[in-house]
Order: structure tokens, then C-alpha cells, then sequence
């Protein structure tokens, strides 16, 4: 599938240009931390990589970090560009914002932005990207989680009490155990939609999908509520 975004052809979830006569190969290998005592919400923005959220312990840092709370950003891979790969990490009030963007002309290029949180509950994360994957880990936890996606698959694993996923080209897979009522809002243009909960004993979901099967299977015993809307225009929807 070839899809055009801003001048760059997308083939493949890989960006493909030509005729930039100063695209040349550059490694990317930079890691940035900020102290995370009274910060509450993580922003995460990327142009081009692929975005993973974990979560890390404070006893694994080194150096001025060591015992204390804090989020890291590795940034890391190759690409052929004519610009020049960035990665910021800023703290404004209680909130940390990490951005990742090259500036110039991309012509082929494989880029991961791994996120290390501290592992306890946030107010907020938000992961926006234009151009690659998301994948949020098991351990992570926030009462408000969004997730955007123009071009690659959402795979979330974290606990919630709201989530909201949208992607345009790519699949979405949300895997929770509930610790309280929920809401999943999940939409994909095109690319299926799956939802599997756990501790959940009743669900009031909204589905639908234009061209694909929508199937509720949900079984599971629990003393808590899921509510949202769900939905795929070229997709199947399935709930476990």
C-alpha cells in the first residue's frame, strides 16, 4: 500500500522519497532524562518512529538519577535524510513533553523512541504519531490514555479507567484487567479492532464496522462496568 503524506510516499509503513542530492545515511543513538517528582501527564510526539511506553524503576538509574523518579527517552536507529534527526524532552509545570522530529526530507529510515516511565499511576498519557507503531506496556497505568496514529498499529496493554484509540492505516489491539469502571473509545479506518478485558462483568458497547464482522465475546466475571464506542470502516470488531 502506497500512501502520500506531506510530499512523502509511505509504502509499507516505510517512507520512501528520491532526488534529495544531500540525503545522506545518520545514525541516531540519544538518550535524555528528566526528573518526574510531581509530574502527573506524559506527552509523547513523533514524526517518524516507532513509539514504545514502558515503565522503569528509580533503583535502575545511574549516575545523579540514582533513587530518584524519572522519565527517559532513548532515541535510536538509522535513517537517510537530508536533515537532521531531534529529540526534545521538556518539563513544563507537571507535565513532560517528548518530541522526536527530523527536520528535512526523509527518504528511508528505521527509528524506535523508547519512553521509561516511573511505574505508578498518571493523570494522562498521550502518545501522538504521524509515521509508526505504538505499543504501551502491561505495567503502565493512567486514569486518561490516548493514542494516535496516522500511518501504523496501536497495541496497548495498560491499565485505565479511560481510553481513547484512533488510527487511520493500522490495527488496533487493546489488552486490560480492569481496576475500575472503564470507558474504550477505539477506531481504525482501516485496519481491525480488538478489544480483550478482563475483571469485567458487563459491557455497553456501541460497534460497528463497514466492511467486516463485528463479534462481542466477552465472558469474563468481574465487579466492573466497560462502556464506549468501537468501530472499523475496513475492519473487523472483535471483543473478548
Amino acid at each position: 500500500m502506497k500512501i502520500t503524506i506531506n510530499g512523502n510516499n509511505i509504502i509499507n509503513g516505510r517512507i520512501v522519497g528520491g532526488g534529495y542530492s544531500s540525503v545522506e545515511l545518520k545514525k541516531v543513538n540519544e538518550t535524555k532524562r528528566n526528573k518526574a517528582e510531581g509530574i502527573s501527564k506524559i506527552k509523547v510526539e513523533s514524526d517518524c518512529a516507532n513509539v514504545t511506553v514502558s515503565t522503569i524503576n528509580s533503583t535502575d538509574a545511574k549516575g545523579p538519577y540514582y533513587g530518584e523518579a524519572y522519565v527517559e527517552a532513548h532515541y535510536f536507529g538509522e535513517v537517510y535524510t537530508d536533515g537532521k534527526p531531534e529529540l526534545k524532552v521538556t518539563t513544563t509545570g507537571d507535565e513532560i513533553s517528548i518530541t522526536v522530529k527530523n527536520k528535512g526530507n526523509i527518504v528511508n529510515g528505521s527509528l524506535e523512541l523508547n519512553v521509561r516511565i516511573p511505574q505508578r499511576v498518571f493523570r494522562s498519557i498521550s502518545v501522538k504519531t504521524r509515521n509508526g507503531s505504538v505499543g504501551i506496556c502491561k505495567d503502565v497505568e493512567t486514569k486518561w490514555l490516548r493514542i494516535d496514529s496516522q500511518n501504523g498499529r496501536i497495541v496497548s496493554e495498560a491499565t485505565f479507567e479511560e481510553i481513547t484509540a484512533k488510527s487511520m492505516n493500522g490495527s488496533i489491539d487493546i489488552c486490560t484487567r480492569a481496576k475500575n469502571d472503564i470507558e474504550v473509545n477505539a477506531s481504525s479506518m482501516n485496519g481491525s479492532v480488538f478489544v480483550e478485558l478482563e475483571n469485567i462483568g458487563s459491557c455497553n458497547f456501541s460497534t460497528s464496522s463497514m466492511n467486516g464482522t463485528v463479534r462481542n465475546k466477552n465472558h469474563s466475571t468481574g465487579s466492573y462496568k466497560a462502556t464506549g464506542e468501537i468501530s472499523s470502516m475496513n475492519g473487523d470488531v472483535k471483543i473478548w
